[in-house]
């Protein structure tokens, strides 16, 4: 099943992009918790990608395409803004507490992304940024 939702990139939009996609999870065999937590993911791409690749111009839109499979679902974030990830690697291994002990703002976002879900990539081709964010889902052998 794949299912999209648009909407212009404005802050006040996260709240619909959120209920859009806790509806959509409901009835999957993803537990509430991890419902919650893919909810938390999405929106916290979302919020990069309106903030900071979009700086909140209206005028623009941001594409969430949601894609159920048997054994995954899969988020792809397309927004036409200008974000550069940080090295993924570096930001898989950063630890939460060094942000809390070092009272560093920001930054807790990507790691919470990378933390919830099983795969978090970033891609642009020049026109568009795309983030895309996969979590296997519980009970499959394969996964």
């Amino acid at each position: 099943m794949r299912i999209n939702y648009s909407t212009p990139c404005c802050t006040d939009n996260l709240c619909h992009i959120r209920s859009f996609l806790a509806k959509q999870l409901d009835g999957t065999n993803l537990s509430i918790t991890d419902q919650n937590k893919v909810v938390l993911a999405v929106d916290e791409a979302c919020a990069n990608a309106i903030i900071h690749g979009n700086e909140c111009d209206q005028r623009r839109r941001l594409k969430v395409e949601l894609k159920i499979e048997t054994d995954t679902i899969q988020v792809n974030i397309y927004d036409v803004g200008d974000y550069n990830c940080p090295n993924q690697s570096d930001i898989s291994r950063r630890d939460i507490q060094d942000n809390i002990r070092g009272r560093k703002k920001g930054g807790l976002g990507l790691v919470l992304m990378h933390r919830i879900m099983d795969r978090v990539q970033y891609y642009n081709d020049g026109k568009v940024t795309i983030c895309s964010l996969t979590k296997r889902l519980e009970g499959n052998s394969n996964s």
